[in-house]
Protein backbone atom coordinates (compact mmCIF):
# COMPACT_ATOMS: atom_id res chain seq x y z
CA UNK A 1 0.00 0.00 0.00
CA UNK A 2 2.81 2.39 0.90
CA UNK A 3 4.46 1.79 -2.52
CA UNK A 4 1.19 2.52 -4.31
CA UNK A 5 0.80 5.87 -2.52
CA UNK A 6 4.39 6.84 -3.39
CA UNK A 7 3.79 5.88 -7.03
CA UNK A 8 0.65 8.06 -7.16
CA UNK A 9 2.50 11.04 -5.71
CA UNK A 10 5.32 10.72 -8.25
CA UNK A 11 2.83 10.42 -11.11
CA UNK A 12 0.86 13.48 -9.97
CA UNK A 13 3.94 15.66 -9.48
CA UNK A 14 5.36 14.94 -12.93
CA UNK A 15 4.26 17.50 -15.55
CA UNK A 16 2.99 15.95 -18.77
CA UNK A 17 4.92 17.22 -21.78
CA UNK A 18 3.49 17.29 -25.28
CA UNK A 19 4.89 18.45 -28.57
CA UNK A 20 3.93 21.96 -29.58
CA UNK A 21 4.26 23.60 -33.00
CA UNK A 22 6.27 26.85 -32.99
CA UNK A 23 6.86 29.45 -35.71
CA UNK A 24 10.44 29.57 -37.07
CA UNK A 25 9.79 32.93 -38.68
CA UNK A 26 7.18 35.64 -38.17
CA UNK A 27 3.97 34.52 -39.87
CA UNK A 28 1.79 37.33 -41.20
CA UNK A 29 -1.98 37.19 -41.77
CA UNK A 30 -2.93 35.37 -45.00
CA UNK A 31 0.43 33.51 -45.11
CA UNK A 32 -0.03 29.85 -46.02
CA UNK A 33 2.20 27.77 -43.74
CA UNK A 34 4.88 25.61 -45.37
CA UNK A 35 7.09 23.01 -43.67
CA UNK A 36 10.13 25.26 -43.32
CA UNK A 37 8.16 27.91 -41.41
CA UNK A 38 7.43 25.80 -38.31
CA UNK A 39 9.08 23.32 -35.94
CA UNK A 40 8.12 21.00 -33.07
CA UNK A 41 9.37 21.36 -29.51
CA UNK A 42 8.56 19.31 -26.41
CA UNK A 43 6.70 21.90 -24.37
CA UNK A 44 3.21 21.79 -22.87
CA UNK A 45 1.29 24.82 -24.19
CA UNK A 46 -2.48 24.59 -23.69
CA UNK A 47 -4.43 25.51 -26.83
CA UNK A 48 -1.38 25.23 -29.11
CA UNK A 49 -1.23 23.01 -32.18
CA UNK A 50 0.55 19.71 -31.55
CA UNK A 51 0.96 18.17 -35.00
CA UNK A 52 2.74 19.57 -38.05
CA UNK A 53 0.25 18.03 -40.48
CA UNK A 54 -2.56 20.09 -38.87
CA UNK A 55 -0.61 23.32 -39.45
CA UNK A 56 1.08 22.90 -42.84
CA UNK A 57 -1.18 24.23 -45.59
CA UNK A 58 -3.30 26.29 -43.18
CA UNK A 59 -3.64 30.05 -43.52
CA UNK A 60 -2.61 32.41 -40.74
CA UNK A 61 -5.46 34.50 -39.38
CA UNK A 62 -3.45 36.65 -36.90
CA UNK A 63 0.31 37.27 -36.83
CA UNK A 64 2.45 34.70 -35.03
CA UNK A 65 5.94 35.89 -34.13
CA UNK A 66 9.08 33.76 -34.52
CA UNK A 67 9.61 31.48 -31.53
CA UNK A 68 5.98 31.66 -30.36
CA UNK A 69 3.60 28.68 -30.31
CA UNK A 70 0.95 28.47 -32.99
CA UNK A 71 -2.47 28.54 -31.37
CA UNK A 72 -5.51 26.92 -32.99
CA UNK A 73 -7.44 30.20 -33.10
CA UNK A 74 -4.67 31.79 -35.20
CA UNK A 75 -5.32 29.44 -38.14
CA UNK A 76 -7.99 28.94 -40.75
CA UNK A 77 -8.33 26.96 -43.98
CA UNK A 78 -6.38 28.41 -46.90
CA UNK A 79 -8.48 30.47 -49.32
CA UNK A 80 -8.91 28.93 -52.75
CA UNK A 81 -10.51 32.06 -54.24
CA UNK A 82 -9.61 35.68 -53.53
CA UNK A 83 -12.00 38.64 -53.58
CA UNK A 84 -12.42 40.17 -57.08
CA UNK A 85 -10.89 37.11 -58.75
CA UNK A 86 -12.60 36.02 -61.98
CA UNK A 87 -13.36 32.31 -61.83
CA UNK A 88 -15.31 29.71 -63.81
CA UNK A 89 -18.80 29.01 -62.45
CA UNK A 90 -21.16 26.17 -63.33
CA UNK A 91 -24.84 25.69 -62.67
CA UNK A 92 -26.41 22.23 -62.99
CA UNK A 93 -30.08 21.33 -62.75
CA UNK A 94 -31.99 18.32 -64.16
CA UNK A 95 -29.13 17.33 -66.47
CA UNK A 96 -28.65 20.84 -67.86
CA UNK A 97 -25.28 22.47 -67.14
CA UNK A 98 -24.52 26.13 -67.78
CA UNK A 99 -20.93 27.37 -67.57
CA UNK A 100 -19.97 31.03 -67.22
CA UNK A 101 -17.48 33.30 -65.51
CA UNK A 102 -18.05 35.11 -62.25
CA UNK A 103 -16.25 37.70 -60.14
CA UNK A 104 -15.83 36.59 -56.52
CA UNK A 105 -17.23 39.17 -54.10
CA UNK A 106 -15.64 37.38 -51.10
CA UNK A 107 -12.63 35.21 -50.29
CA UNK A 108 -13.39 31.54 -49.82
CA UNK A 109 -11.83 28.20 -48.98
CA UNK A 110 -12.97 24.85 -50.41
CA UNK A 111 -16.50 24.15 -49.16
CA UNK A 112 -17.35 27.77 -48.31
CA UNK A 113 -20.44 29.38 -49.80
CA UNK A 114 -19.61 32.85 -51.12
CA UNK A 115 -21.28 35.61 -53.11
CA UNK A 116 -20.16 36.20 -56.68
CA UNK A 117 -21.33 38.27 -59.63
CA UNK A 118 -22.24 36.52 -62.87
CA UNK A 119 -20.29 38.52 -65.48
CA UNK A 120 -22.84 37.83 -68.23
CA UNK A 121 -26.03 38.86 -66.40
CA UNK A 122 -24.45 41.06 -63.67
CA UNK A 123 -26.63 39.25 -61.10
CA UNK A 124 -25.32 38.31 -57.67
CA UNK A 125 -25.20 34.56 -57.12
CA UNK A 126 -24.40 32.26 -54.19
CA UNK A 127 -21.90 29.54 -54.99
CA UNK A 128 -19.86 26.84 -53.28
CA UNK A 129 -16.08 27.00 -53.69
CA UNK A 130 -14.67 23.83 -55.25
CA UNK A 131 -11.09 22.61 -55.48
CA UNK A 132 -9.15 24.19 -58.29
CA UNK A 133 -10.74 27.59 -57.76
CA UNK A 134 -14.08 27.03 -59.44
CA UNK A 135 -17.61 27.80 -58.27
CA UNK A 136 -20.70 25.59 -58.19
CA UNK A 137 -23.73 27.90 -58.36
CA UNK A 138 -26.43 27.05 -55.82
CA UNK A 139 -30.11 27.07 -56.85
Amino acid sequence: MRGLIALCLVAQGTPVLAETVFAKITLRPRDVIAGGMVYLDTVNTPGAMQHLDEVIGAEVRRAVYAGHPIMAENLTRAAEIERNQIVPATFSLNGLTIATEARALERGAVGDVIRAMNLTSRNTIRAEVLEGGTLKVLP
